[in-house]
């Protein structure tokens, strides 16, 4: 296992120095999706190593979503606890990957235990925490297609019959965005439905009667997961009957630090740890000190944007310091936004997190001359609209 976290870190390395380079834009992709997989992996015999995990039985090698090749089945096996999935070999194109917290392989792993007892999955928790990224993650990682519906008052039974006839008969995932916005009475007719797929997924049918007089097929890797907001007005409570198909899972606030270190090391950033501390405490800072404004957002989207400017700065300048690339980048993205009386404030925070840091703002020389060019051209235009209209004001 140490000399497994060795080749790890190595191969982590050269995929970081290969991503600062000038490399096309599907393979950046390819090469950021194997860095946040990578370390990840890393992560997990970092662990083994410190907790001398030594045998296969151990619980902390059984926790892990694990990828086979099966020579008898001649097909790829994902297992996870007691968890046996086939590889779905969904097409999905260069969308990236989700960051893998302590938090997303609790998440992950109470999902896949739920599906393994043919049931459905369901996180709750505030806005922001990853519910629905995390469903789609894991759909990504078993190769399936995972459909999300947003739900409102304007579901009815009918077109919740027609989602899941469609998911029945495709083998897809189906994720159902705030499902506790429908109204009760069509939540009632949603239980059965949903009852009847599981129970025919128990029993391994291959056609099941889920709109009547129909009979529809039903592919087995079919998945029906939820999600819910507790918190908000407007939000009805599950029956019980509903309750019991779903295993249900707590979502928290994300580790920021972790996920920012993560994404800055697609980045190419080699001082990652570093940078995502002082960037995570910088934003906790103004979101505690700075003005109460709508428009202000210090979450974990508007962390998303300062780390990929970081990273198209970092591959423009790569001799610059790399602490000088994010100082650079988290003034530009933040500093358009804040009214007046919060500036002063903000450029204290940043310049006690970043100290005897200087980061001059770069002039665009070409965008400069565009510009001056254009100008100069209209004054031209105007000038002679003026010695025009002279001249027809003498005639008139």
């Amino acid at each position: 296992m140490k000399n497994e976290l060795v080749k790890q870190s190595a191969d982590l390395l050269d995929l970081i120095n290969l991503v600062r380079q000038d490399i096309p834009s599907n393979l950046r992709k390819v090469v950021n999706t194997l860095i946040i997989l990578d370390v990840h992996a890393r992560e997990i015999v970092a662990d083994f190593v410190r907790d001398s995990i030594l045998s296969e039985k151990e619980f902390a090698w059984e926790s892990v979503l694990r990828f086979y090749w099966d020579k008898d089945k001649d097909n790829i096996l994902i297992k996870q606890c007691t968890g046996l999935f086939d590889f779905c070999y969904e097409y999905q194109g260069l969308n990236g990957r989700l960051v893998i917290t302590p938090l997303t392989d609790r998440c992950i792993m109470t999902l896949t235990t739920a599906l393994t007892f043919r049931l459905g999955g369901s996180p709750a928790g505030p806005a922001g925490t990853g519910k629905t990224e995390t469903v789609k993650d894991l759909a990504k990682g078993l190769a399936c297609r995972c459909v999300v519906t947003c739900c409102g008052e304007n579901l009815d039974y009918a077109a919740m019959g027609i989602i899941f006839t469609g998911l029945s008969q495709t083998g897809f995932w189906g994720c159902f965005d705030e499902f506790n916005r429908i109204n009760l009475e069509v939540l009632s007719v949603v239980s059965t439905q949903i009852t009847t797929i599981q129970r025919g997924l128990e029993f391994g049918q291959k056609k099941i009667v889920l709109i009547e007089g129909q009979d529809i097929n039903l592919v087995s890797t079919v998945g029906i997961f939820i999600t819910m907001n507790p918190g908000y007005a407007g939000r009805s409570e599950l029956p019980d009957n509903l309750k019991a198909l779903f295993r249900p899972v707590t979502m928290v606030v994300p580790d920021l630090q972790m996920i920012c270190e993560n994404m800055l090391m697609s980045e190419g950033f080699t001082e990652a740890r570093v940078l995502a501390k002082k960037m995570t405490v910088l934003y906790k800072l103004s979101k505690e000190q700075l003005s109460k404004q709508y428009h202000y957002d210090f979450g974990l989207r508007a962390l998303k944007s300062v780390l990929v400017m970081a990273g198209q700065l970092k591959r423009q300048y790569s001799d610059m310091n790399e602490a000088i690339v994010l100082m650079r980048a988290l003034r530009d993205m933040n500093m358009p936004k804040f009214v007046y009386e919060d500036v002063p404030l903000f450029k204290g925070l940043i310049t006690d997190l970043f100290p005897n840091t200087r980061a001059d703002r770069v002039g665009y020389e070409d965008l400069n001359s565009c510009i001056i060019d254009r100008l100069e051209s209209e004054n031209c235009r105007h000038s002679e609209r003026d010695v025009f209209d002279k001249q027809v004001d003498k005639v008139v």
